[in-house]
């Protein structure tokens, strides 16, 4: 008698924590749909974070956008490059049709980060080394809120504006008819769920 009580007390319980998980789960998806894009040309810093698919092409062709509105002062940090990548390399990946003389005047490369986490490091770093008080981020959609997330306990007194980028690949909306695009997002949900548990428990 008892263990058939505790059997289905286990199966409640778990049940209603899998259902409890996909129901933030599927607000976490409908928040990266809910993303906005900062469309305001007056901002000359922005921070383009490397990792998936065209972050780098989609971010800087959203930057040769913006220089038409005449600015030329722009302060732009692609940030996990990784080791040996350098403007040459960044020149020959955007391929012929992009500025070159955007990359040779305001470009800088961050090839220390490995993560979200030193994305923002190194970020703030390069934000006070250049006294910046504001920029944009961009970076995929789904990756949006966990780099929000970092970005804003390392530097919470900058303001930062979030440009995300909406991956080709995986149609988000529409997420439970991909195995692929499923996969993603909750793989970014879990990740978002440690870092947020890291930076409330860990975090000085």
């Amino acid at each position: 008698m008892f263990f058939t009580i505790f059997k289905i007390f286990f199966i409640f319980l778990l049940t209603s924590m899998f259902t409890l998980f996909f129901i933030t789960l599927n607000n976490f998806k409908e928040n990266i749909l809910s993303l906005t894009k900062y469309n305001n040309k007056e901002s000359l810093n922005i921070v383009i974070l490397t990792g998936g698919t065209n972050r780098i092409k989609d971010g800087l062709k959203i930057i040769e956008d913006f220089k038409k509105s005449k600015k030329i002062n722009y302060k732009i940090l692609v940030s996990g490059t990784g080791m040996g990548f350098t403007k040459s390399s960044l020149k020959k990946k955007l391929g012929p049709n992009f500025n070159p003389k955007l990359i040779q005047c305001c470009v800088d490369l961050d090839s220390v980060s490995k993560n979200t986490f030193t994305n923002a490091s190194e970020t703030f770093k390069w934000a006070k080394k250049n006294d910046i008080k504001e920029f944009i981020l961009i970076t995929s959609n789904y990756h949006m809120p966990r780099a929000i997330l970092e970005f804003k306990n390392i530097m919470p007194k900058l303001k930062i504006y979030t440009y995300a980028i909406t991956p080709k690949k995986h149609n988000i909306e529409n997420w439970l008819n991909s195995y692929e695009t499923f996969n993603l997002i909750f793989t970014e949900y879990c990740k978002y769920i440690f870092a947020s548990l890291r930076i409330r428990f860990f975090s000085t």
